[in-house]
């Protein structure tokens, strides 16, 4: 049985620009660590093969200490390390892929065109590399008749863009068994296009601050039956959340939804908090944005909700809202039962959202002091 461990897009030497300098520091080293994280777990499952997709450096000229400690990790891995460059680390004269002392059992693929890598008597890896910051890689070659044969590219699978694109159909009729590849950011999930099964594993570590999603690299055995493992790294993350002020009355309500959406690795983690909805109190941000930099790595808070307005805020108007709030009043006041009030105040506030050309208001219905 042929196992591999499938990653791409670590950028190693990012700049992480968005942080600050110390922040920065403490991405750039969760880079490392989970190269390290990736070499040891596939030492530990004895895999065939370790695939890398391109964008292993941030830049086609990264520098040597970079290069350096990066070689220093895959030295360690006990099967063959594949490298297939992309349009961040494409080849290029200076390259360190052409430069640097290679530890033995890395390999990297240098032509723009498929060439082939065997993997022992178990398969045949067939990678080529960008040369430039795009690529346009065919794929019909001729393929081993007697070992399965998979592909290890950088490639865009989300569009007609420059880097490399591969679409379904190419993949259903190009004869691999697996195709490793790399570019989006963002996990794809297992995909098949006929007998070809094909993945990018998304940047195992968070690059910018839009680079959110689940972050890790793959684990496959291929053999009679294909089964294929995402592994979570645990290293820097950039995460949205949201939190809904509409159901909210206090601090210490906001506290409780803050603490239920906080991860295990909140250390590692750049934090993007939007508040939404109608804002029933006024919070504390101060305290709030304080909080957040003690759970987070770091977070930006962004205040996106509304003061709530009174439901009768046009009862005095000579307009059609004024005339439209009298009516809805006249019928919540001989409403028969709580029900039947709860739902015609729902009805006012869905009929001035509409007046005022606002979404649909999005909470519970409840009574509101009456003017």
């Amino acid at each position: 049985m042929l196992t591999i461990v499938h990653l791409a897009d670590l950028h190693l030497g990012a700049s992480y620009s968005f942080l600050p300098a110390e922040k920065a520091a403490v991405a750039q080293e969760s880079q490392f660590a989970v190269l390290q994280q990736a070499v040891d777990y596939a030492n530990a499952q004895f895999v065939s093969a370790i695939l890398i997709a391109g964008d292993l450096f941030d830049q086609p000229q990264p520098p040597s200490p970079i290069v350096k400690r990066a070689f220093d990790i895959l030295s360690q891995a006990r099967c063959c390390v594949l490298i297939s460059p992309g349009n961040h680390d494409y080849l290029c004269a200076e390259s360190p892929y052409l430069t640097a002392q290679r530890p033995e059992r890395v390999y990297v693929f240098t032509s723009p065109n498929l060439t082939s890598f065997p993997v022992g008597e178990k398969a045949v890896v067939w990678g080529a590399a960008f040369c430039g910051q795009g690529a346009a890689i065919p794929l019909d070659v001729g393929l081993s008749p007697d070992r399965p044969n998979l592909l290890l590219v950088h490639s865009d699978l989300k569009g007609r863009s420059g880097y490399n694109p591969l679409t379904p159909s190419e993949l259903k009729h190009s004869g691999f068994v697996y195709a490793a590849l790399g570019h989006n950011h963002e996990y794809s999930g297992m995909r098949r296009a006929g007998n070809t099964i094909y993945a990018c594993p998304g940047s195992p570590v968070s690059v910018g601050s839009d680079d959110t999603g689940r972050k890790g690299f793959l684990f496959g055995q291929l053999g009679d039956e294909v089964k294929f493992r995402f592994i979570p790294s645990g290293g820097f993350e950039c995460h949205n959340f949201q939190i809904d002020f509409t159901t909210l009355a206090s601090d210490r309500m906001l506290e409780q939804a803050l603490a239920a959406m906080i991860p295990k690795n909140h250390g590692k983690i750049y934090a993007m908090v939007e508040l939404v909805g109608e804002r029933y109190y006024e919070p504390n941000f101060p305290a709030l944005r304080k909080a957040l930099g003690q759970v987070f790595l770091q977070a930006k808070l962004f205040d996106h909700t509304t003061t709530r307005r009174s439901l009768w805020r046009y009862m005095q108007d000579d307009d059609l809202r004024g005339g439209v709030t009298r009516s809805f009043r006249s019928r919540i006041d001989q409403a028969a039962d709580e029900a039947e009030k709860n739902r015609l105040t729902l009805s006012l506030r869905y009929a001035l959202a509409a007046l005022d050309g606002e979404a649909q208001p999005a909470f519970e219905p409840s009574e509101d002091k009456q003017a």
